[in-house]
């Protein structure tokens, strides 16, 4: 399998282990009727099924893993802390074609309910795969087939395993709910499917990682509404906020941050002052490697963030480089396009010219709204905007065409053009 460059904290299958409170938060969001049977998929230590036997002591438990090790961990818990339902441990991939067939003999029903914290990775592909995201109707949406990521044909699994109109409750990366490149799978879940909540959880969320995730709480049934409920947690311990949004913008997003922050009043954005928005073109390697100066993320702090800065004449040398650096001059507003500090990199040229690596946006903007945008990008607003807007499990990216969606008070603008 193949993990993403975050996943130096997870272990050999790609999992990160989720903290009492989220796995709480989780079950407390499903149905609250008494289920017969609850599956939990991939269960690892089973920190899901623990939660749900606090809840329900009658439950019927069935958890699937290949990992022996984390069911008698897990059978271990339960006991511990007496509980009085079944537990039954398959052991056995969670993504095998067979899965459902197995279940429905096994446990003569298929589950009401289930639980799912799966790998946060890209597993490598098999043909058989192609098979559980055709059965939920996936297979057409999915961007690039052999890229995708676990959590979708985990989600696609416990869909084909459920009773109609039963639940599951799962933990996803980020790129499920925000990339821009599962826009067409979130199309399909919200028709398909009734996405009953989605949750953005903080990112202390998970021992030993930053990772950004989300709960998903969907049914398989048709929708019910035209809307869809999106939630923030801000910290594990915060009261958790709600709002509600039309289907077809929850497919944008599944992202309360993002929604939260949009406004729709606003008539100007950076598009409308902006000259040019381009990245450099040096990867991290190549300002390694490359004797002259690159003015890379790692050169942008904390305590710059707002600041113009004189960087005086660019290398004769890179200027010779092919293909030719992309330059910041006087004026230019450089971003941080990636990372997880991105919006605390944002500084201004205020003379000299430096060539910069393609993780960083050189931002040209018409002369009169210089001082007034770099106002509104290092302001508290202009710092949640951008967070809300960048996606991203581990380090947080933001995309060039939402970064021109940036609202813009012009008329403030207008008033501090004179300052410029």
């Amino acid at each position: 399998m193949r993990t993403y460059a975050h996943a130096k904290t997870t272990d050999h299958l790609g999992r990160y282990y989720t903290g009492q409170v989220i796995s709480q938060l989780l079950i407390d969001c499903l149905p609250q009727h008494q289920p017969t049977t609850l599956l939990d998929l991939g269960a690892g230590e089973g920190s899901l099924s623990v939660a749900a036997s606090s809840k329900w002591d009658a439950l019927d438990l069935v958890t699937i893993d290949v990992d022996r090790r984390a069911s008698r961990v897990l059978a271990k818990e339960l006991n511990k802390r007496g509980f009085t339902g079944t537990h039954r441990h398959v052991e056995k991939d969670a993504l095998t074609t067979s899965l459902p067939k197995y279940l429905s003999e096994e446990l003569q029903s298929r589950p009401t309910l289930a639980v799912c914290n799966p790998p946060f990775l890209i597993p490598k592909w098999r043909k058989q795969y192609g098979e559980i995201a055709e059965d939920v109707g996936f297979s057409g949406c999915l961007p690039a087939i052999k890229n995708t990521d676990a959590a979708i044909l985990f989600l696609a699994q416990n869909l084909r395993v459920l009773k109609t109109k039963g639940t599951v409750g799962m933990i996803v990366p980020d790129s499920l709910v925000s990339a821009k490149k599962y826009i067409g799978f979130r199309r399909v879940l919200l028709e398909k499917y009734e996405v009953r909540q989605a949750i953005r959880l903080p990112r202390t969320s998970f021992v030993g990682t930053d990772a950004q995730a989300h709960i998903l709480v969907i049914s398989k049934r048709q929708p019910t509404s035209e809307r869809v409920v999106l939630s923030n947690l801000a910290s594990p311990y915060s009261k958790v906020e709600s709002m509600a949004v039309d289907r077809d913008r929850a497919a944008l997003r599944l992202d309360y941050l993002y929604h939260a922050t949009e406004t729709s009043h606003t008539t100007f954005t950076l598009a409308s002052v902006s000259l040019d928005l381009r990245r450099g073109n040096f990867n991290s390697a190549e300002v390694r490697a490359h004797r002259s100066f690159i003015l890379h993320t790692t050169n942008v702090s904390a305590d710059m963030r707002g600041n113009w800065y004189d960087f005086g004449k660019i290398s004769a040398n890179l200027l010779k480089s092919s293909p030719p650096p992309v330059v910041a001059e006087t004026g230019d507003i450089l971003i941080a396009r990636i990372g997880r500090n991105a919006t605390d990199k944002i500084i201004g040229i205020a003379g000299g010219t430096v060539a910069i690596s393609d993780c960083l946006y050189r931002l040209r903007v018409k002369p009169e709204y210089r001082v007034a945008v770099m106002q509104a990008l290092v302001s508290n607003a202009g710092r949640t905007w951008l967070q809300a807007h960048a996606h991203g499990v581990a380090a947080s990216q933001l995309s060039k065409s939402d970064l021109y969606k940036f609202p813009l008070n012009l008329a403030k603008s207008r008033r501090n053009a004179s300052t410029a």
